[in-house]
């Protein structure tokens, strides 16, 4: 997840307008949290969070926008196209600047019964 970052940007021009996309359903959280929530130590999947959209907003005057996911980007117009998953919307917005964080998948090392119920991997919280 790209919030912090776009918080640290935040720092270096308090006057910049920013714009954070992220595709999931939820904000940043503990990087520790979503293994201790697997195993049942959490309780509370809300316990996990630490910033919401209107963290973002608030803290750092970021336009956080969750369930959303660009699904196009033009250099020349330097436009970007998001869908909005909850919605269907799909919206264009120009950009002076554009910094990508696409993320990762797990790595999913060939194990035997790697496959097995009670094996998770994670990376979010969902």
């Amino acid at each position: 997840m790209a919030q912090w970052p776009a918080a640290r940007l935040c720092g270096l021009d308090e006057k910049a307008e920013m714009l954070m996309v992220e595709r999931g359903p939820c904000d940043q959280h503990a990087n520790c949290g979503p293994p201790d929530d697997a195993g049942g130590v959490i309780g509370k999947e809300a316990r996990l969070l630490a910033a919401t959209e209107q963290t973002f907003r608030g803290m750092f005057a970021i336009d956080c926008r969750t369930r959303c996911q660009v699904v196009g980007i033009s250099p020349k117009r330097k436009t970007v196209e998001l869908n909005n998953h909850v919605t269907g919307e799909v919206t264009t917005g120009k950009h002076d600047k554009l910094a990508l964080s696409p993320g990762a998948a797990p790595v999913r090392p060939p194990l035997p019964g790697i496959d097995l119920p009670g094996i998770f991997w994670v990376r979010t919280v969902p």
